[in-house]
C-alpha cells in the first residue's frame, strides 16, 4: 500500500508541476494594445517621449483577445471584434508587461501624406475585417519599420504568438511585346500551418489584378506603369479561387500585364504587392488552416528578357 500511495504522491506531484508549467507559458502572453490619451501627440509627430505620455487605463485589445501574430504582413489576429473608426488620427501603444514597444496612429486613408511610425487604417471593415489589426498603409510599403524591431519579435515568441507566415519574390520579368510583360513570383509558406493564398491562375489575371497592380518598373529614375490595368471587379472572393499552401510548399506562378506606354530594356528595378483577402470578421479561418491577410512588397532587381 506503502508504494501505491507513494506514486499517487508522485503523480500528483508531476500533475501539479505540469500545471504550473503551463500557467508560467501562459502567463508571459501579455502582450496589449492602450489607445494614447488625447492632445499630447499630434498625428504628424514622430518624436515622441514612449515613456512619458498618458495611456488609457484600460487596454484596447487585451492579451487574451490575440490569437497569434503573422510577423510577414505584421498582422494581429484576434477572437474578438474591435472598433477602429472613433481612434481615427489617434495614436495607440503596443506593450509587453511592464515595458512599451512602440507607438502608432490610426491613419486615415484620406492623409495626403505617409504615415512615418506604425499605422492602423481606421476605416471600419473597409479594407480588413474588425477581427484583424494589420500594421501599414493600403498600397504602400510598411513605413513603420517593424522589421528590424527585435523586441517586439522577441515578446511575440516568449508569448507564443508570432506565426512567420510566408515569403513572396518576384523571380522574372519578360517583355512578350512593346506594352506588354510577364512577370512571374513565387509565394512560399514559412509557417507551421497551412495557408491559403490568392491564386491568379485560379481567380483570372484579370481578378487578381483588381486587388493589386502587378508589378511596376523603374530604371535610371524612370518610373514605368501601365496607362490602365485591365480588371474584373467583383464583391467576395470564392473559396475556389485560393490555393492552399502547406508548410514549405511553394507556389510559383506567371501572370501577363499588359498597357505599358513603353518598357526599358536590361536591368530594372521591379516593384510587386502581393495581395491578401478581403474578408468579414471570422472568415480568415478555414479548415485546417487560415487565409492569408495583408499586403505583401516586393522589390527587387531583375534582367528584362
Amino acid at each position: 500500500m506503502k508504494t501505491i500511495s507513494y506514486l499517487f504522491v508522485l503523480v500528483f506531484l508531476t500533475s501539479c508541476l505540469g500545471d504550473i508549467d503551463s500557467y508560467r507559458n501562459n502567463s508571459q502572453s501579455d502582450i496589449k494594445i492602450y489607445i494614447v490619451k488625447e492632445g499630447q501627440v499630434t498625428i504628424h509627430e514622430t518624436d515622441v517621449d514612449l515613456n512619458s505620455i498618458q495611456l488609457e487605463r484600460n487596454p484596447w485589445v487585451k492579451s487574451s483577445e490575440i490569437e497569434f501574430y503573422d510577423w510577414s504582413s505584421h498582422t494581429f489576429y484576434l477572437n474578438t471584434e474591435k472598433e477602429k473608426g472613433k481612434y481615427s488620427g489617434r495614436h495607440f501603444v503596443v506593450t509587453s508587461g511592464d515595458e512599451r514597444l512602440f507607438i502608432g496612429v490610426f491613419f486615415p486613408m484620406y492623409m495626403s501624406s505617409l504615415p512615418q511610425m506604425p499605422s492602423i487604417s481606421p476605416e471600419d471593415g473597409l479594407f480588413y475585417p474588425n477581427n484583424v489589426i494589420h500594421f501599414g498603409q493600403l498600397g504602400y510599403q510598411f513605413t513603420g519599420n517593424l522589421e528590424e524591431h527585435e523586441e517586439f519579435k522577441k515578446a511575440l515568441i516568449s508569448s507564443n504568438l508570432l506565426r512567420e507566415g510566408i515569403k513572396v519574390e518576384l523571380t522574372r520579368v519578360k517583355k512578350k511585346n512593346q506594352t506588354t510583360i510577364e512577370y512571374t513570383f513565387q509565394v512560399t509558406n514559412i509557417d507551421k500551418e497551412n495557408i491559403y493564398v490568392l491564386d491568379p491562375d485560379k481567380m483570372g489575371a484579370s481578378r487578381f489584378h483588381y486587388v493589386t497592380n502587378g508589378t511596376w518598373l523603374s530604371k535610371d529614375n524612370t518610373y514605368y506603369f501601365p496607362n490602365q490595368v485591365n480588371h474584373t471587379a467583383f464583391d467576395k472572393v470564392q473559396d475556389s479561387w485560393y490555393f492552399k499552401l502547406h508548410p514549405g510548399e511553394k507556389m510559383i506562378r506567371n501572370v501577363e500585364l499588359s498597357n505599358f506606354p513603353t518598357l526599358p530594356t536590361g536591368k530594372v528595378k521591379c516593384s510587386f504587392s502581393f495581395p491578401g483577402s478581403n474578408m468579414k470578421s471570422g472568415e480568415w479561418k478555414k479548415s485546417g488552416g487560415r487565409i492569408w491577410i495583408g499586403d505583401y512588397f516586393v522589390e527587387k532587381e531583375l534582367v528584362m528578357e
